[in-house]
């Protein structure tokens, strides 16, 4: 799955409703750099990294979504993968609605054994070899970190956003959403070292709602 950047949801409009435009600064060295898996004796296995490992963007790493009391506006779950290829997860971030399925493909000629403690979905996917795939329905949202029982080195994060706003910033940190109905909501921010930032926003009958949102700042409760 292709995650978004710069993003726009599209639902249907409302008769009271605002547009959102926001924009994300990293402090502190907040820069989305990666830190690399260990290197394993495995047994005589020879495995290589590849591809050839990506560079981050400071963003790359970063998930964008609004909470609301009420019933969120829901849009139909998708189906993602997350491979393991070279010891480590190929995306390592995801973001998809609440409801979709993850498929976690081994292309590697090991065993990977991948399995999460996160509290809105637990799950151990026990070993399986090289050519083989199992699959997770995430049912509630939250941030679901990922890991291998195997390889201490792996780990990825999925973040399962509970209505139909969310995403990921652009290269620049700028987000949107449009046609959001009025009302009381909290902007909640993901980022891998910041962890969870949340704002309160209230949002009028019509307008823009300008945001801007340094991290790390203490969140809004």
């Amino acid at each position: 799955m292709r995650r978004l950047g710069f993003f726009v949801c599209l639902v249907t409009c409302s008769a009271f409703a605002s547009d959102i435009s926001g924009k994300i600064v990293l402090q502190n060295n907040l820069d989305g750099k990666r830190v690399e898996p260990g290197v394993y004796e495995l047994r005589g296995a020879s495995v290589a990294v590849t591809p050839p490992l990506e560079k981050h963007g400071a963003f790359d790493h970063v998930a964008v979504w609004l909470e609301t009391k009420g019933a969120a506006k829901a849009i139909p779950p998708v189906t993602a993968k997350m491979r393991q290829i070279g010891r480590r997860f190929q995306p390592d971030f995801l973001v998809v609605p609440v409801g979709s399925t993850v498929e976690f493909p081994n292309l590697d000629p090991i065993f990977h054994n991948i399995f999460s403690l996160s509290r809105s979905e637990s799950f151990d996917l026990g070993y399986y070899a090289q050519g083989k795939s199992r699959t997770v329905t995430f049912a509630r949202p939250g941030v679901v970190q990922v890991y291998c029982h195997i390889h201490p080195g792996m780990y990825a994060v999925i973040i399962v956003a509970p209505g139909a706003w969310f995403g990921t910033p652009d290269a620049g940190g700028l987000f949107s959403f449009s046609q959001v109905p009025a009302g009381e909501y909290r902007l909640v921010v993901w980022q891998r070292t910041a962890g969870l930032i949340r704002k309160k926003l209230r949002v009028p009958g019509s307008g823009t709602v300008h945001v801007n949102l340094a991290l790390p700042e203490e969140s809004d409760e």
